[in-house]
């Protein structure tokens, strides 16, 4: 399992979420590190620099629970694009 955060190989440094419709956390999670390298692609076009850190099924679940944040898993293959307000966001700062 994948995700991006601020510093290489640090889930303390920040970890990639967007906003849902009613401002949750989500935390967005990759199977494959492939698409989780897609994803950072996309986001470094609009300046956004991340890095894909790998977390275990064990850790994985542990940093579930322990932020309360609401999460979505990308399966293999399966391409996911920013949220319009991520390149809003990322183009008014």
């Amino acid at each position: 399992m994948y995700l991006l955060t601020k510093n290489p190989d640090s889930l303390e440094s920040g970890a990639y979420a967007s906003l849902d419709e009613d401002n949750n956390v989500i935390v967005q999670f990759f199977v494959k590190e492939d698409d989780a390298v897609t994803f950072a692609t996309m986001l470094e076009a609009i300046g956004e620099t991340l890095h894909i850190t790998e977390i275990g099924e064990e850790i994985f679940e542990k940093f579930c629970q322990a932020s309360g944040h609401a999460y979505t898993i990308a399966d293999e293959g399966e391409i996911v694009i920013p949220k319009l307000e991520t390149f809003t966001h990322a183009l008014l700062n």
